[in-house]
């Protein structure tokens, strides 16, 4: 093996919570600091490893009165905002109330902590029609001083557009107060070699790895398996020279 290639103290110790500065990044910081700053409804589009999710994180974790929630398949209505609840630093208190009771008590917390505040919805394409019709209740009671990014792939743009063709029940209302739809960029090969040499790979294999890996998530699992030969490799070379 050609160890030329690979930095060898990131290839046993790769860095823990690394946040690359991508495109993804700054579009999603920019926007999300307008949505905080001038309560705007906004949504981002982009497919699975493109860095919607770390964005995000990253930008919450940064940032006061944001409060970040991933919407999960499983998730009732009722369960998502006793969540929201809970993230908003109400855990358990609200648990046996119904849904407008929730909905009430979020908006009411929102409206009057005299501060901009943004709810983040990650996965929003795992909301069904009547979830979002929810969703456009809590937008009206908080838009003074609250707003909410919803990030999704692109089927979220997809089923709102059939939902609204199709006169889904507050759909077409909810769909108007999304003030912009924003479409997240594919990582660039540069990006995606720096990525590589985060984690120790470099020169071709770095190329041939970004080449090969359309997003992130792709790339990760290659790094992974380069990663662990490497390291079998050096233990096996190790083992040899001991003997």
């Amino acid at each position: 093996m050609d160890l030329t290639s690979f930095d060898l103290s990131l290839i046993r110790k790769p860095p823990s919570d690394l946040v690359l500065e991508t495109n993804v990044l700054r579009t999603i910081t920019e926007n999300c600091q307008d949505a905080l700053e001038y309560h705007r409804m906004i949504a981002f589009i982009g497919d699975s490893g493109y860095g919607k999710t770390k964005s995000l994180q990253y930008f919450a974790a940064k940032k006061k009165n944001v409060y970040y929630l991933v919407v999960e398949k499983s998730m009732t209505s009722k369960r998502f905002y006793v969540e929201l609840l809970n993230v908003l630093g109400f855990t358990n208190s609200f648990r046996g109330s119904d849904l407008n009771n929730l909905i009430k008590s979020i908006s009411f917390h929102l409206c009057h902590s005299k501060q901009s505040n943004l709810l983040i919805i990650d996965e929003a394409g795992k909301f069904n029609a009547n979830q979002l019709l929810f969703l456009h209740e809590l937008r009206d009671n908080t838009k003074s001083n609250t707003g909410i990014i919803l990030s999704g792939p692109p089927y979220f743009n997809k089923n709102m557009d059939l939902w609204k063709l199709a006169g889904k029940e507050g759909i077409p209302e909810l769909y108007r107060r999304i003030q912009s739809w924003i479409p997240l960029p594919e990582p660039s090969m540069k990006e995606k070699k720096a990525y590589c040499s985060e984690f120790g790979i470099l020169n071709d294999l770095a190329d041939e790895l970004a080449d090969e890996s359309k997003d992130f998530g792709t790339l990760d699992n290659k790094i992974l398996e380069v990663r662990i030969a490497v390291i079998k490799y050096l233990k096996a070379t190790e083992k040899k020279t001991n003997k």
